[in-house]
């Protein structure tokens, strides 16, 4: 596929997806919590009449196309109207000599069957069922999500040849700046089902189609005679970025079986960046004011972040909405001209690919000649202040807090001494995000010292829906500050002196990702892909290793950074002691 490599399993969409499964309330205490990731199961089936009876065979497989064994289904036949019908008495059917199903017996009119090691299935039953629908029912497991499939029994006066279809390659991710995808699947009849019916098939000029996951017809193409149909679809005819489906059917012959076969599919798309307007001067400590445009080849992007960097650091972020960025960077500027600043798109969601960082000067203005003079006389009267010896009377808090400017998200979680404060006994301030500078309410602050017992709270605070908070407590030079919120990961470090903070705390989300990040890169190739390791990376490069302690845990880290469910601590804690050891991947790659 080119450029992308990048495959997130389907967390979203129903036939594509990951899910926890559910955290128990009450957790004994001390013991570790444990999650449970279980991946989406499909059925591909179809069902036809015969002389004296029925057939219906098929498969189950998870969203990576694997062959799902031993899952036990449940078979039921209802009416058009949807009332049950009476099944008949049935029995496995017979290929390449061995038995399709493990398992076929009546329950309360319906049937029970497993799959073989392949994941298929196959059953016949003793008399014919007519105006029926098949209800297939996979109940899921310990590792699959449940499934089922309704299959409309075909009628037909001969027996068919069972037919299979498979993507050859398979196709798992689609580049949307790309023109054209190349579409590639196989029909197969199977050798045993073709001589029963008592005849050899030509696979030549047989007509695939191939759909969409909105069941929007994409194109139809001819079998050659080697049984492939090959499609080059236009990337415009396919949805937006995000994840996808894409089916191929055939509808069957006289004397041919239908068949039809599902890929989960997600179309990546690459995100520029563009100048909204030039930029217009501005001092640089009070913010210069950003205008940005995030665009892919489908049009306005939708999420994510547009960072601004100075020197590599972060000087100003902000949230993309219907393509269009606001940014403001504020840094301090040494002199009047133009300042270079770099700004990079941060994606949140894997289908977006962040382009090319955009360059661009600023222009920032110098204080002027008042602006000099003011300062000038600033600094003479606080020398005369000092020399003086008298204090200036407390401001009052509403003259504080609007004298104070909002400071540029440091992109890491870390406590910023802003400036001293009148009141030395306490601590005041802002818990804000690292990366987009967004208020952070409910959060709660804690002073601690060293206890007999392990570490005494002395002074506690909760932010205020601006995250504003103030806490007061002696200061002591053993003390540690604790900084906790719900959807942020928690942040400790020595108590500063009492002063005015500037507190920003990382997203679980982006901590469990970067997590999996540094993880990569220590351990370099498979792992370190290019331009960043991502989980979908990991997890595959752990698949062909047959790493399974990294697929699985690559596969959680994902779940849990792009995901819905909400990634409380306890899921980040798990997640950290889950991480695999050093030894786990050294394995040489296959």
């Amino acid at each position: 596929m080119g450029r992308v490599r990048r495959r997130w399993p389907g967390v979203l969409l129903a036939t594509t997806a990951l899910a926890a499964a559910p955290l128990a309330h009450a957790q004994t205490q001390g013991a570790p919590l444990r999650i449970h990731v279980r991946g989406s199961a499909q059925i591909d089936a179809v069902a036809w009449t015969e002389p004296g009876g029925f057939v219906v065979r098929g498969s189950v497989v998870d969203d990576a196309r694997s062959a799902i064994a031993e899952a036990p289904l449940s078979i039921e036949a209802i009416s058009s109207g949807g009332a049950p019908v009476d099944l008949p008495p049935a029995e496995g059917c017979a290929a390449d000599g061995a038995a399709r199903a493990r398992e076929h017996r009546a329950s309360q009119g319906g049937y029970v069957i497993a799959t073989d090691d392949r994941g298929a299935f196959c059953l016949r039953g003793r008399a014919p069922l007519a105006d029926a629908t098949l209800r297939v029912r996979f109940a899921g497991g310990k590792l699959h999500e449940p499934a089922e499939a309704k299959i409309p029994i075909e009628a037909h006066a001969a027996p068919l040849a069972p037919v299979i279809l498979r993507f050859d390659p398979p196709v798992d991710a689609v580049d949307l700046d790309r023109p054209t995808l190349n579409v590639t699947v196989a029909l197969r009849i199977e050798r045993s089902g073709a001589l029963a019916v008592g005849a050899p098939f030509e696979r030549e000029r047989l007509a695939v189609a191939l759909e969409d996951e909105r069941g929007a017809k994409l194109a139809e193409a001819p079998t050659g005679g080697d049984g492939r149909a090959r499609f080059e679809l236009a990337t415009e005819s396919l949805g937006g970025a995000g994840q996808g489906v894409l089916r191929a059917r055939f509808e069957g012959t006289d004397v041919l079986a239908k068949a039809s076969v599902s890929q989960g599919i997600v179309r990546y798309a690459q995100v520029t960046l563009a100048l909204s307007r030039p930029v217009e001067p501005a001092r640089a400590e009070d913010g210069v004011p950003i205008e940005v445009d995030v665009r892919s080849s489908r049009g306005p992007v939708e999420g994510g972040v547009v960072e601004a960097l100075r020197a590599g650091e972060p000087v100003g972020a902000a949230a993309v909405t219907s393509g269009k960025a606001r940014v403001i960077a504020a840094f301090t500027a040494e002199r009047e001209g133009t300042e270079p600043i770099s700004l990079r798109y941060v994606p949140a969601a894997p289908w977006w690919i962040p382009g090319a960082e955009l360059a661009i000067d600023v222009p920032v203005t110098g204080p002027g000649v008042w602006r000099q003079v003011a300062l000038a006389a600033a600094v003479l009267a606080i020398a005369g202040w000092v020399l003086g010896g008298w204090r200036r009377a407390p401001k009052r808090a509403a003259e504080r807090a609007s004298e104070e400017k909002p400071a540029a998200p440091p992109g890491r979680a870390g406590v910023r001494i802003m400036g001293p404060i009148d009141d030395a006994t306490g601590w005041r301030g802002v818990v804000s995000d690292a990366h987009d500078g967004a208020p952070i309410a409910q959060a709660e602050l804690t002073i601690v010292v060293p206890a007999f017992d392990g570490s005494g709270v002395v002074a506690r605070a909760v932010t205020d829906d601006g995250g504003e908070f103030s806490i007061e407590a002696p200061h002591r030079s053993d003390a540690k500050l604790v900084v906790r919120a719900s959807t942020h990961s928690s942040y400790e470090q020595a108590l500063p002196p009492p002063s005015k903070l500037g507190i920003a705390l990382v997203t679980r989300r982006r901590a469990v990702l970067d997590r999996l990040v540094r993880w990569a890169r220590r351990q370099g190739a498979p792992f370190e892909g290019p331009p960043e390791p991502t989980p979908g990376h990991v997890r595959r490069a752990a698949s062909r290793a047959q790493q399974h302690e990294v697929e699985l845990w690559a596969t959680r880290v994902e779940h849990a950074a792009f995901g819905p469910d909400p990634v409380d601590e306890r899921v980040e804690q798990d997640l950290g002691a889950s991480e695999p050891k050093p030894g786990v991947s050294q394995l040489a790659p296959p």
